[in-house]
């Protein structure tokens, strides 16, 4: 069996320049197969790089399925199309600012987020039964948020902490920069609905962020973010 590296489309309640996708990933696969013949001589190289075979396989499947959209987008071949970082090393188009995306990948699964018009960001994590997620608590939520975990029932509490983390994470990928002062720094919970609303004080980075949590497979957690203002070429 190979990798499944046709994405499967998302639904969202974000803006509709806003494209989402799931990529589904086979650990059974090989990086010599044809599903990864668009990788570029570096990502392949880095994909062997990896100690673990399930994390190369995550990162190649989730390059090749992004490689394979931007191709659709602009209408080049896969293999064709050239990436690069910006300065906050978050992967972009080499020849075009009029397209963001970002990719999270987790598990057997990887999501990418798409737009012509803002920046975006998203993130999947895999909810691992056995991960001591309090051993990060300091890490990743503030002190209002891990009082308010606290106070749920515990069979509640890990998907708590998960959609924190999600949301977070999505946000600061959408700046590119959040990450430097770290997760707690952001305030998300107690969630209501699928909206992220962002409590307490807002960071003047995340004044003009939105986000939402989305369907996920069962046992993952998931949440994409956009900027309100577009993007400037």
């Amino acid at each position: 069996m190979s990798a499944t590296l046709e994405p499967v489309p998302l639904q969202h309640e974000g803006p509709p320049d806003l494209s989402l996708w799931r990529v589904d990933v086979s650990f059974d696969a090989s990086l010599d197969a044809s599903a990864f013949q668009s990788l570029s001589d570096d990502e392949r190289n880095r994909a062997r790089q990896f100690r673990r075979r399930e994390d190369a396989l995550r990162f190649a499947a989730t390059r090749a399925a992004l490689r394979e959209l931007l191709a659709q987008r602009s209408g080049m071949d896969a293999r064709a199309v050239r990436l690069t970082v910006d300065e906050n090393r978050r992967p972009r188009l080499a020849d075009s600012t009029a397209l963001d995306f970002n990719v999270s990948h987790a598990g057997a699964c990887g999501v990418i987020a798409m737009s012509s018009a803002r920046r975006v960001g998203v993130d999947i994590e895999q909810c691992v039964d056995t991960f001591d997620w309090r051993s990060i608590v300091a890490l990743t939520l503030d002190a209002d948020e891990a009082a308010w975990i606290g106070r749920l029932d515990p069979s509640r509490q890990m998907a708590a902490f998960y959609d924190a983390w999600t949301a977070k994470e999505a946000l600061v990928k959408t700046t590119g920069v959040g990450i430097v002062r770290g997760l707690q720094h952001l305030t998300v919970l107690p969630r209501e609905g699928h909206r992220v609303t962002l409590r307490n004080m807002i960071p003047d980075d995340m004044q003009t962020i939105a986000a939402q949590w989305i369907a996920a497979p069962h046992g993952y957690a998931a949440c994409v973010a956009w900027s309100l203002a577009p993007l400037v070429p």
